[in-house]
């Protein structure tokens, strides 16, 4: 049974309770009313005295038809001690007159009382008086007066009747507004139901209806689009870091083939025999040395980059930080004297990192330089300290990261320019392990072309120190 169902019946048969509570309680209001305005009327007649009675007499006497006409709608019954009825008056019409109350067995009360029909048909609420001993010496006479109850329970019934007619015409109304009322308030939640039904078949893209924000269900339809969005993005970060991984390795297998088929191919010359002169010997030694200290240079920076990814603790120590570029700087200038290099900015600057992760930034980032510019680029190293970090700039005056990598330079294995060979170009980790690094430092790293031809790295690394003219 749905929710909907069980509100609908629920309030239903809470209506259904609040009528029939209202009913018996408005019927028996009623039926108290009318029976204390027919007690003031039995009191009444009881307090005008015994002269009443004996206007007509009794014990076979008639009343006058005035007097017959004025109660017409009291019965009276004259009884003596022992219970025999001396005198009786009917009510109703003469022509039609009520069935007597039965007398036989009279209260002994003074207060009004309901005493049934002799024959059962209806009831009365009479009162009894007893007559004034010198009237009716020697015998013990009581009159009792009795008005019947017809008129109660017919305006009784009357009422119960008006109130079942309109009962069921509210409960049917109250049920199909409660049904209208439910439906309307519940479509909300079935359009979350289509909505987690549409997520369970994979359209992550599905989103709740905007609803009032101060509701409850406006509340929890932010709420579950918030974390709709958060699932989202999780997923497709999921699926990125798949992809990622998925192409790290193919291409960590790809990287690692090349040597490794170079080697093979060497070995298995010599072993043929294809090598014959001691110059095409030495020649494919030297390319088998050159190879494997290729392929252990890759194994390396694969190992760093899992290192640095598993949070492997840093040696930090205090590093000064212009230093570290002036060193890199040198042995660039040694390796590569075309492209000039310049270190500018501060004399000196302190951080507490580990001096062989960032001197190893350095030097890749020189490195990439050396790469992937034309001969002749002069390259300048920049320490500067700004809102409590510091910042190291590599800017060159190339040719500039193409427009399209600039979101990619720091992948691992990217390369922009395809058709570059790897002996050329590099491994692709250069960038990769420098961004790696500066993040297990708390810092981050981002790649910038400049205005004019060039292109910028820029490091941000925090918690500077102090200059060394502090200490």
């Amino acid at each position: 049974m749905s929710l909907r169902t069980r509100l609908v019946i629920s309030f239903t048969v809470l209506l259904l309770v609040v009528i029939a509570a209202v009913g018996i309680v408005a019927s028996r209001s009623l039926e108290g009313i009318l029976l204390a305005q027919i007690d003031r009327t039995l009191v009444g007649f009881a307090n005008r005295g015994p002269a009443a009675p004996f206007e007509f007499g009794f014990a076979g006497q008639q009343p006058s038809e005035e007097a017959a006409d004025f109660l017409v709608s009291i019965a009276e019954v004259v009884v003596d001690g022992d219970g025999s009825v001396l005198f009786s008056r009917p009510s109703g019409f003469q022509d039609d007159p009520d069935p007597l109350p039965d007398v036989g067995d009279i209260p002994d009360t003074t207060e009004p009382f309901t005493i049934p029909a002799v024959d059962g048909s209806l009831e009365y609420r009479a009162i009894a008086t007893t007559l004034p001993e010198e009237l009716t010496d020697p015998l013990e006479i009581t009159l009792v007066r009795a008005a019947p109850l017809t008129s109660v329970d017919e305006a009784t019934n009357s009422l119960i009747r008006s109130l079942l007619i309109a009962g069921a015409a509210v409960l049917v109304l109250g049920g199909v507004a409660t049904w209208w009322t439910v439906k309307r308030a519940m479509r909300p939640v079935e359009q979350m139901v289509d909505t987690a039904e549409a997520i369970a078949s994979g359209d992550l893209s599905k989103r709740v209806p905007e609803l009032e924000p101060g509701t409850e269900l406006g509340r929890l339809g932010g709420s579950l689009n918030e974390m709709l969005t958060h699932i989202e993005a999780a997923v497709e970060t999921e699926k990125e870091a798949h992809e990622r991984l998925r192409q790290f390795i193919a291409d960590a297998s790809h990287e690692l083939r090349t040597p490794v088929t170079a080697i093979s191919g060497y070995a298995e010359l010599r072993r043929k025999g294809g090598l014959t002169t001691p110059e095409e010997v030495d020649k494919a030694w030297l390319r088998i040395e050159s190879e494997g200290h290729r392929m252990g240079s890759l194994v390396e920076d694969l190992l760093v980059l899992t290192r640095l990814g598993q949070g492997q603790p840093l040696e930090l120590a205090e590093v000064d930080l212009v230093q570290v570029a002036r060193d890199a700087a040198a042995d660039h200038s040694v390796i590569d004297g075309e492209r000039p290099v310049t270190v500018s900015g501060r004399d000196s600057l302190l951080i507490v990192a580990d001096q062989h992760r960032i001197h190893q930034v350095v030097t890749s980032l020189l490195s990439n330089v050396r790469v992937h510019t034309p001969p002749w680029t002069t390259v300048e190293v920049a320490v500067a300290e700004r809102d409590g970090s510091a910042i190291l700039e590599v800017t060159d005056d190339g040719t500039g990261f193409p427009s399209a990598s600039l979101d990619h330079v720091f992948d691992r294995f990217y390369r922009a320019d395809p058709s570059r060979s790897r002996r050329s170009g590099g491994s692709g980790l250069g960038l990769a392990i420098v961004e790696a690094i500066v993040i297990a430092h708390g810092g981050n790293v981002e790649a910038s072309n400049v205005e004019g031809g060039g292109a910028r790295v820029t490091v941000t690394l925090p918690r500077v120190v102090r200059q060394l003219s502090e200490l």
